[in-house]
């Protein structure tokens, strides 16, 4: 009996458990800067909730919608109306660097020069490029360290979206929010790498992977 009780709490302990890492949503506001456009900042954070150094990777720098790709080592977000969520890439827009051209001829070289650039890259170099972005994106953390995080994004007023067959409408009379994810991956991660280089990557590193959620913000998309 005493044994049976032990392997239930044992399996308690491991099913209800604290989670090594958590993220969350410190704060989400927003201001109109134009009346077609609202801009949101986002604060979040990240915490080792262990005793113990660990390591992960994740560029924690840029969000990306959670339909955006599964294999991307950023932070998802997830937006619901009431408890239904909406599945959408281009809701959120960032302000990005503007450049100027003389005339159509010269934006046109330059798109050209950007296209060259992809196309002569060789399968090795898009390789190298990918390792060595892994090997940044691996993050160290101490004991209970927290880490903040913010970022700024911006909504052009737009209700309607459609993705695939699937339609959209953002009802300005309903409630809206947010919600990051991470997924910490590992093998997936490093499957371009060589044994020897694997090995010498996880030498001497506490590795945590698994799918955390943070806490639900409400997000103002009211008129």
């Amino acid at each position: 009996m005493r044994i049976k009780l032990f392997f239930i709490l044992l399996y308690s302990s491991f099913l209800f458990g604290q989670k090594p890492v958590e993220i969350r949503i410190d704060s989400l506001t927003s201001y109109d800067e134009t009346q077609e456009e609202r801009t949101f900042t986002i604060k979040y954070s990240i915490t080792n909730k262990t005793d113990k150094t660990i390591n992960f990777i994740l560029n924690p720098e840029d969000l990306i919608p959670i339909s955006g790709g599964s294999m991307r080592p950023k932070p998802y977000y997830k937006i619901y109306e009431n408890e239904t969520s909406i599945d959408m890439n281009s809701l959120f827009t960032r302000r990005k660097e503007t450049r100027t051209f003389k005339n159509e001829e010269d934006f046109k070289k330059y798109q050209d020069s950007l296209s060259e650039v992809v196309k002569n890259k060789t399968l090795e170099e898009l390789v190298k490029e990918n390792k060595a972005n892994t090997i940044k994106n691996i993050l160290e953390m101490k004991p209970n360290e927290t880490r903040e995080y913010s970022t700024t994004f911006r909504w052009d007023k737009n209700r309607y979206f459609k993705n695939d067959v699937m339609e959209y409408y953002i009802d300005e009379k309903e409630p809206h929010f947010f919600e990051l994810h991470i997924n910490l991956m590992k093998e997936e991660l490093l499957s371009k790498f060589s044994e020897k280089e694997k090995n010498e990557i996880l030498k001497d590193k506490n590795f945590i992977k698994g799918w955390f959620t943070s806490n639900k913000v409400e997000i103002n998309f009211r008129e």
